[in-house]
């Protein structure tokens, strides 16, 4: 029964690993499925290696006439060998389809993986959940703003700007290099830096990187007047947020 326990164990890590894979768990539950399996065999050959050491009443001293004749095994290890055999099978299976982990992995394709809280109609609104309206800035101005019921998701923050003609630019606040705040905003030049590693962007060509290790422009977010004045969000930043890795799509 030892044996049998650590083989399920050893089933269970392995089909619990398969699962981190397909589902994108994080890699400490991959990880940790991974250890349940290998604990789980080690378990399971330990014990089959104590379990199958003969007792001392099963020998039998060797005599100088004619051949000897072992005893049998007792009749319950004869009747859950079966049992024990297949456990050890559908174990070495599980085990085996861990070599699909690398075709899932490969399988995934890049996609939008994070959620920013802007849309359509949401409304702009300062840290306090106060909608930003239209006149709010002057010239020149610039003031860091959220969607409306969203604060708090790390990839919301933008930057709202008011030009020397009146209009407004809204672009992500999260660097494109390393995902620092863009926090510095020179009026004179129309630029927008990121202090962490000194990225330049263009706010009057569509905050394109000039200057610095950021790969690629801060996204947009395309703005609107609602009926009250506000400002609202004609949808999503047009690009994805922040450094680049598998789960974006440039």
């Amino acid at each position: 029964m030892i044996v049998a326990a650590f083989l399920a164990l050893a089933i269970a890590g392995a089909l619990g690993a398969i699962a981190a894979a397909a589902f994108g768990a994080p890699p400490s539950a991959f990880g940790g499925a991974l250890a349940l399996m290998f604990a789980g065999f080690a378990g399971a050959a330990s014990a089959a290696a104590i379990a199958l050491h003969a007792p001392g009443d099963l020998t039998e001293p060797r005599v100088a006439r004619g051949p000897t004749h072992a005893r049998p095994l007792p009749a319950e290890v004869e009747l859950t060998r079966p049992v024990f055999g297949r456990l050890w099978l559908a174990a070495g299976g599980a085990f085996a389809l861990l070599g699909l982990v690398p075709l899932i992995a490969l399988a995934r394709k890049p996609g939008r993986a994070s959620r920013t809280g802007w849309g359509a109609g949401v409304r702009l609104v300062d840290e306090n959940g106060v909608p930003i309206p239209h006149d709010r800035l002057a010239a020149g101005g610039i003031e860091t703003v959220f969607p409306q019921g969203a604060v708090d998701i790390p990839e919301a923050p933008a930057v709202l700007i008011r030009g020397d003609d009146g209009g407004y630019r809204a672009f992500s606040k999260v660097c494109t290099h390393a995902g620092c705040p863009v926090a510095l905003y020179r009026h004179a030049s129309h630029q927008l830096i990121c202090p962490c590693h000194q990225s330049i962007f263009d706010v009057n060509d569509g905050a394109k990187n000039i200057s610095g290790p950021a790969p690629r422009p801060l996204p947009g977010l395309a703005l609107g007047i609602d009926a009250e004045g506000f400002f609202i969000a004609r949808g999503d930043f047009d690009a994805p947020v922040g450094p680049d890795d598998w789960d974006r799509v440039l």
